[in-house]
């Protein structure tokens, strides 16, 4: 039980990473509010933690506006007590496509979920996490923090850029015991590859080989690099990114 006695939120818990990350959260003992603009998706994952024993709950949240995201913090005050641990996992689906073709609303959105998200998110989060004497958060990036990926310009400039507001959380947090790291997932097998490549298997012919283990990555895979961040085994590590990618970057 290496998060027994934690208490977590999850933005976009309802599928894919996020949804593995709750379960794994809720099986090593934390207390698990998930999120997601989905609220029935969320509470689907809520209610699969519950019946294996752990405390869950869900809530609406959409990370964009500020006062969704308000009182999703004030449901984690009512419903955990507190909190030790934000995992900002949110992310918009965004069309493939060059800056040429991609039309402003769309790059906005992105922006507005995958890292305004983040920001609103860290910016109520974190008074609460100071008043119990600190926490973790972690922001999930990608392996296209560091390289670049064709017609996604909106979905790598955010992710590279959530490393760095990883970074400036550590900086600013530190004395209020916060620590702050991003985590980068390669190709992982869920739902945003379906909706990019097509299927999965379409996706498997695309990119599994660019990683140099051979094949994709798995929910399960990157939800233990965040059992890692949220646990007290990462007390050393702050301002850092953990690179959880298959070999993706190694030979770039």
């Amino acid at each position: 039980m290496r998060l027994e006695g934690k208490r977590a939120l999850v933005t976009g818990a309802g599928g894919g990473i996020g949804r593995a990350i709750a379960l794994a959260f809720a099986r090593e003992g934390a207390a698990v509010l998930c999120a997601d603009i989905d609220e029935a998706t969320a509470e689907a994952v809520a209610a699969e933690a519950r019946a294996a024993g752990a405390t869950a709950f869900a809530v609406l949240c959409d990370v964009a506006d500020e006062d969704s995201v308000g009182a999703a913090i004030e449901a984690v005050r009512e419903q955990l007590g507190g909190l030790s641990v934000l995992v900002n996992n949110a992310a918009n689906r965004d069309p493939s496509a060059s800056v040429v073709e991609l039309d402003l609303a769309d790059w906005q959105r992105t922006l507005d979920i995958n890292l305004t998200g983040a920001f609103l998110t860290a910016k109520h989060a974190i008074p609460l996490m100071a008043e119990g004497g600190g926490g973790s958060v972690i922001n999930i990036a990608s392996q296209l923090a560091r390289v670049a990926s064709p017609r996604s310009p909106a979905y790598c400039a955010t992710k590279a850029a959530l490393v760095q507001l990883s970074k400036v959380l550590a900086l600013d947090h530190a004395e209020q015991g916060i620590r702050a790291n991003s985590l980068s997932p390669g190709g992982v097998e869920t739902e945003r590859l379906v909706y990019r490549f097509g299927s999965m298997e379409q996706a498997r012919e695309s990119i599994a080989a660019k990683h140099i283990l051979g094949r994709l990555g798995r929910p399960d895979e990157i939800a233990e690099g965040a059992v890692f961040l949220a646990s007290d085994e990462s007390s050393f590590m702050t301002g850092a990114d953990l690179l959880i990618d298959g070999g993706y970057t190694a030979t770039v």
